[in-house]
């Protein structure tokens, strides 16, 4: 049968229509590689695992967690960055490639030129720990004691440009105190320490921090975020000392999902829906609460994009203000 041209056009639009809807429905017709940036056992390869559990159940289809751990979670980022934005590598990782090192380093890569993200999938604060024999047990107590003590106290970091580092300084920055760097090449020898008491201060993560404090091998004098964490309610907020500069203080960790650049928006969306059900399970929000995460995701991928911004702009201001700047 013959029809007008018009007709003809209509058929193989609506045809085109039909093949990619069921294209888009398909996905994943294959097994999706999942790069976690960081190494076994750390929070970033629990959210990570959890996520590709969660997600492997939601599709029915395969996500193979690939660790790529090292220098602070470029590598894994770097490697997605060189994928093909087909919705099959997808990266889980922490702030620390997007937000942190791209302010202190020069990066191959542009978090926001060369990232698609996802969705947000887990925050938590960091925490002040001090020495369980240190002279104070307070926020306050401690910015008196440094003050009447300049130089005396020394903080752990995990190095230059590192959020424990940026945080800390912030904080004297903000407190105007002296306390005297000494920095570590991973978190393990650096809660030790405190313990030891070569350094009475620590700024740490918060699933850390929690285990320290319940086996009272550290105190925890505060949570860095202005309103104190559900997470740990009997633990001050940093904003309930009376100095003005940390009233709304805030260093908080998070754990996001990301996919290359110019990757189908269908697939954004397919995995961001399917993450929002999964985040909404107790059984993730329990095992996240159990590692000091709040599993907390992004209304849309649009969002979370705003989110990281919003959050590379914060950090780049305390680069700045700390007088940080990437390697030239």
């Amino acid at each position: 049968m013959n029809f007008p041209k018009q007709i003809k056009n209509c058929f193989a639009v609506a045809g085109l229509i039909s093949l990619t809807g069921v294209a888009i429905a398909a996905y994943p017709e294959k097994p999706v590689s999942t790069i976690v940036t960081f190494p076994p056992g750390n929070s970033a390869d629990l959210v990570g695992r959890t996520m590709a559990q969660q997600l492997e159940q939601a599709f029915g289809q395969t996500f193979i967690v690939e660790n790529k751990g090292g220098a602070g979670g470029t590598i894994g980022v770097e490697q997605l960055t060189r994928s093909k934005p087909d919705g099959y590598t997808i990266t889980i990782t922490s702030l620390s490639p997007i937000s942190i090192i791209p302010v202190t380093k020069k990066l191959s890569y542009d978090p926001l030129k060369d990232l698609e993200p996802i969705s947000l999938l887990a925050q938590g604060p960091m925490v002040v720990l001090a020495n369980k024999d240190a002279p104070f047990n307070t926020m306050q107590e401690l910015i008196d004691y440094a003050k009447a003590n300049p130089g005396k106290l020394n903080y752990g970091s995990l190095g230059a440009g590192t959020i424990s580092q940026l945080t800390t300084e912030l904080f004297k920055e903000a407190a105007d105190i002296d306390i005297k760097e000494i920095p570590y090449k991973g978190s393990t020898q650096a809660i030790q320490d405190l313990i030891g008491g070569r350094i009475q201060i620590l700024f740490d993560g918060n699933a850390s921090a929690i285990r320290q404090i319940e086996a009272g091998a550290a105190k925890g004098l505060a949570v860095t975020i202005p309103q104190r964490s559900p997470l740990m309610p009997d633990t001050p907020s940093i904003a309930e000392t009376n100095v003005e500069g940390l009233k709304n203080f805030t260093s908080q960790g998070w754990m996001g999902a990301f996919a290359p650049a110019n990757t189908p928006p269908e697939v954004i969306k397919s995995l961001h829906e399917k993450m929002q059900i999964a985040l909404k399970t107790q059984p993730v929000i329990e095992r996240f609460n159990a590692s000091g995460l709040q599993a907390i995701g992004s209304e849309t991928p649009e969002k979370f994009d705003e989110f990281v911004k919003e959050d590379l702009n914060r950090w780049k201001s305390a680069a700045k203000m700390l007088g940080i700047s990437p390697d030239q």
